[in-house]
């Protein structure tokens, strides 16, 4: 069985050049170059005072094109009205006209900026199609790594994937524009950054991403689950911070997790969890963490898109369109390797408890939360 890790020894750090205490502003700069099989993504979401949902993500080369040895970037933003009605744009352009600078996150592609240094951010999306967004995020945290933010996959961390959450909350001002009609906005943020080598889709099982602000606590969960070529092995990732920032409680060694309750994705067909409970315990201190999902709000069957994709591609090649026949014996394909990636976000109910030398710290409210899930089953680990 293939191993899999998060890579946190001292040999690690110091072949990373990375410290194990801090975060640097240049390790939120571009981390990879352009050959074949690497990505890389900034992403930053806001949740604005008004309801109103907003995501946006740069990438050096989407997923359909991480197999080329050239970049091909593209920024995707989604603004989600109160009501649930979505606002979608995506921009490609050519590698000439991207631009990713070094010291610190730069990331230019045509007229659109991802921008700062840990601390304060610019996010830019011109509205050339009636969608756009001139934000800025200012940190009410501390950037957080789980080791030096790489998995490592395979018995030499030959494959990798990461995760450097830059800010985990941040105060989110500036404008956004709909349907070419522009608005002063103001909101809660957060930002991270991820690049690896390998197709991810073949990495990870499943993971289950949350985070949860409260006024004097927030928490984040971070839940991988590797594939079966890595034994379903389970890297939990959790860490608090306290209204300053600072950080209270850290654990991404064990966790003592429990499914309550599952539901079927209506989209994929899979099942999912739909309560989960996660036990966390570090120096003396206990962290209960109680998810409750209350309503879907996205549900996408990335096999799908997937099979859609390959049949567009050979069609493409051929130099006529393919039929259904080819989707169908893509996704056969596809789950011949194990493989059936769908992904859902859930509006959920959070309950934190927090114990500590006897006391005990009880804390809940709503937030929404992803359930990626490449595999076809997460029963095995469950």
């Amino acid at each position: 069985m293939a191993s899999v890790r998060l890579m946190d020894t001292p040999e690690d750090y110091g072949r990373l050049k990375v410290s194990p205490d801090r975060v640097e502003p240049w390790e939120d700069q571009r981390r990879e170059d352009s050959r074949r099989g690497v990505w890389e993504w900034w992403y930053f979401d806001a949740l604005l005072d008004d309801g109103t949902a907003v995501s946006i993500q740069f990438f050096t080369k989407t997923a359909i094109s991480s197999f080329r040895s050239v970049d091909h970037p593209q920024v995707w933003i989604v603004i989600t009205d109160p009501d649930g009605v979505m606002h979608e744009e995506k921009f490609t352009v050519r590698p000439s006209e991207a631009r990713f600078g070094t010291g610190h996150c730069d990331a230019q592609i045509g007229p659109h900026r991802f921008q700062g240094n840990l601390n304060d951010y610019t996010i830019r999306v011109e509205s050339v199609d009636g969608v756009g967004a001139d934000l800025h995020l200012s940190s009410r945290g501390k950037p957080f790594r789980p080791g030096t933010a790489y998995f490592g996959f395979g018995n030499h961390d030959e494959k990798y994937f990461t995760w450097l959450c830059a800010v985990p909350k941040g105060e989110v001002t500036g404008t956004v524009t709909v349907d070419g009609v522009t608005r002063q906005v103001h909101g809660r943020g957060y930002h991270d950054h991820q690049w690896g080598n390998a197709n991810l889709l073949l990495l990870w099982n499943n993971w289950l991403w949350a985070r949860q602000a409260f006024e004097d606590y927030s928490i984040l969960v971070f839940d991988f689950v590797a594939a079966a070529k890595y034994g379903y092995k389970r890297i939990p990732v959790c860490f608090i911070q306290d209204a300053d920032g600072n950080l209270v409680f850290t654990n991404t060694k064990d966790v003592d997790y429990k499914l309550l309750e599952e539901l079927t994705d209506p989209t994929s067909g899979k099942e999912c969890p739909k309560v989960s409970r996660y036990t966390f315990e570090h120096d003396g201190v206990q962290v209960q963490y109680t998810l409750t999902a209350n309503e879907i709000l996205v549900s996408r069957d990335i096999s799908s898109v997937l099979s859609a994709g390959i049949s567009e591609k050979i069609g493409t090649t051929l130099g006529e369109p393919i039929g259904g026949a080819v989707e169908k014996a893509a996704k056969f394909v596809l789950r011949r390797k194990g493989i059936q990636p769908s992904y859902t976000r859930f509006a959920a109910t959070g309950e934190l408890r927090i114990t500590r030398d006897g006391q005990t710290t009880d804390r809940s409210g709503e937030l929404i939360y992803e359930f990626m899930y490449p595999g076809l089953s997460y029963r095995e680990h469950a």
